[in-house]
Parts: structure tokens; sequence; C-alpha cells
């Protein structure tokens, strides 16, 4: 798994989801579901958000985008909005073309 990939998941992490909230019981106040951006390389940035499906309860959803115009390119979600592995490995495989989810 790339340095990288950890690091983003980690930053979003402390930023959306600071008391590590699995999903069960009350939604703590630090917990945040807006989409946070960051950056990929030079043309490629990656959004990260927190949403909730009935059927699979939270999960993290990344969107991989082109800078420029906007454009999605892959989007892939994975279960576990407060496990910085589990995020990494979904941002490793968004950003390396590996769609899982």
């Amino acid at each position: 798994m790339s340095l990288k990939a950890m690091e983003i998941a980690e930053k979003h992490l402390k930023t959306a989801n600071p008391s590590m909230w699995g999903g069960e019981g009350d939604q703590p106040s630090g917990f945040d579901t807006r989409i946070i951006t960051y950056p990929i390389d030079q043309g490629t940035e990656l959004d990260i958000s927190f949403e909730y499906e009935e059927s699979d309860g939270w999960l993290h959803l990344c969107e991989l985008r082109e800078k420029a115009s906007g454009d999605l390119l892959a989007m892939l979600h994975g279960y576990g909005i407060d496990s910085v592995p589990n995020l990494a490995d979904t941002i490793e495989d968004i950003c390396n073309g590996r769609p899982h989810g």
C-alpha cells in the first residue's frame, strides 16, 4: 500500500471522523459527510465522503476526477468509516484503476 494512500486516509478520518465512530449508535457531532477533495497529481484529484445506504450501512465513497474539467474518471466505495487501512485500500485501488466496489 502506498504511503500517499495511507496519508490521505489518515487525514480524511482525522478531519471527517475524528472520534473514529464506527457507524453504530448516536452519530457524533464531529462526524462530517461533506465531500473533501485531495490532490493526487497535477491533473487529478480525489473526492472522499461518507454515505449511508439502507442495505449496507455507512460506507466511504471515493471519486477520482480530472482537476481541470471536474469530469468523473472513476468511483469506488468501501466498507469502514473508521478504518485507515480500509479507506487506504480503496484510495489505492481507485488511483491504480482496480475498481472493486
